[in-house]
């Protein structure tokens, strides 16, 4: 009798016949590679649909700095691992969280362990859960969208920048004391449609001679700003596979001229970086 395990058996240890298998996996590749593009294509039209030229020219140039184009568009997702401090009259309050986002797609999902909470979005539903279950009051949606903002905006940064809904624009320079340093001004508005206020305004301040991102002015309308002004300084870049990504992130309040109205309120520290994480299944969605 002929052993059918035999080294000449036409089927993979799947038990699928070899060609099938072989079919499959070009598929997966080809599928793979298809994406890639996509996600580069996608990339590619945002940054040319940035009407100001010189705006355009300074979003690519900080694109490249904090890693480069190619490698942007082949990040499905960053992970990271964070604690945020809330800086407080009666002490420092200190949270510790887990950061999924899909850098391109602005797909987030945020574990806060302690507190038994996950909020994801998937790019069109935003959903909070604590416990499994789903939160439907307004308070609890509200902080969940404040998170989402924050991590999509500034963990991409400057990605997020080339993406869809926005309008951005080149303001001039600021120089620093005794004009050792120089940034360069852009202008974030947010056009209907975009899921933000048309109120809600972000300036981002590039470095000239690095093009590295070092501040960000923001007046976002979502919980816990409110539509107040607040300072955010970056720094601590370090390079995560490829990618270079601010390690800290300080909140002042300011007030119209951007002279600090406080002291520093809250600290992001963000302790370890993944690229393109093992992913569970729907982790955009699903708790």
């Amino acid at each position: 009798m002929t052993d059918r395990r035999s080294h000449g058996s036409s089927r993979a240890p799947c038990g699928l016949p070899r060609q099938v298998v072989a079919v499959l996996l070009a598929a997966a590749v080809a599928a793979a590679v298809a994406a890639g593009c996509s996600r580069l294509e996608t990339l590619s039209r945002r940054l040319d649909a940035i009407d100001d030229p010189a705006a355009r020219r300074i979003v690519r140039d900080a694109i490249w700095a904090h890693g480069s184009k190619y490698r942007w568009a082949d990040c499905a997702a960053i992970r990271a691992e964070v604690t945020r401090t809330e800086h407080r009259p009666g002490g420092d309050a200190a949270t510790g969280q887990v950061w999924l986002l899909d850098p391109v797609g602005g797909r987030v999902r945020i574990e806060t362990p302690a507190r038994r909470e996950v909020t994801a979005f998937d790019g069109w539903r935003l959903r909070a859960f604590r416990d499994g279950i789903e939160a439907t009051d307004a308070a609890a949606r509200g902080r969940a969208a404040g998170d989402v903002r924050l991590v999509s905006e500034l963990l991409a940064m400057p990605l997020s920048l080339a993406r869809d809904g926005r309008n951005v624009e080149y303001v001039g320079t600021r120089t620093g004391v005794g004009e050792a340093r120089t940034w360069q001004r852009l202008t974030v508005t947010y056009e209907p449609g975009s899921g933000y206020s048309g109120q809600d305004r972000t300036v981002v301040e590039v470095r000239k001679g690095t093009d590295r991102v070092e501040t960000v002015l923001i007046r976002w309308s979502q919980d816990p700003l409110f539509g107040r002004l607040m300072r955010v300084r970056m720094d601590d870049w370090r390079p995560a596979d490829g990618l270079l990504v601010s390690r800290r992130w300080r909140f002042t309040p300011i007030d119209e001229s951007g002279a600090a109205i406080g002291p520093l309120c809250r600290t992001v520290r963000i302790r370890r970086v993944e690229v393109n994480p093992a992913m569970g299944p729907q982790p955009f969605s699903r708790p």
